[in-house]
């Protein structure tokens, strides 16, 4: 993992967090909870969630919600790591920009 590429995510996601906010939000910070200090709702939530599937062809963030989402966990930086990691599995789904057939 490249901190080039972590930082490019993180952009994107600090991007889309604004966007998702309406520019309410003065700041955003790596250690920056989507629900408590973001205070992100249910709708919110799934515009997130729907915002990253479409910037990261179709990744899923469920189960980094479920495993982040007690105790203030679900960070931008914990989400920009679940991505960084994920993209390589992801990317080695697909051959010659076709999924790999079963």
């Amino acid at each position: 993992m490249t901190y080039r590429l972590e930082a490019e995510i993180a952009r994107q996601v600090v991007d889309l967090c604004k966007w998702i906010s309406e520019g309410s939000l003065a700041r955003i910070e790596m250690g920056m909870s989507l629900t408590r200090d973001l205070r992100f709702d249910s709708l919110q939530l799934m515009q997130f969630f729907s915002g990253i599937e479409e910037l990261y062809g179709g990744l899923a963030l469920e189960d980094w919600f479920i495993e982040c989402s007690s105790g203030g966990r679900d960070t931008i930086g914990s989400v920009v790591s679940y991505i960084a990691h994920a993209l390589p599995l992801a990317m080695a789904e697909f051959s010659c920009g076709e999924p790999l057939r079963n």
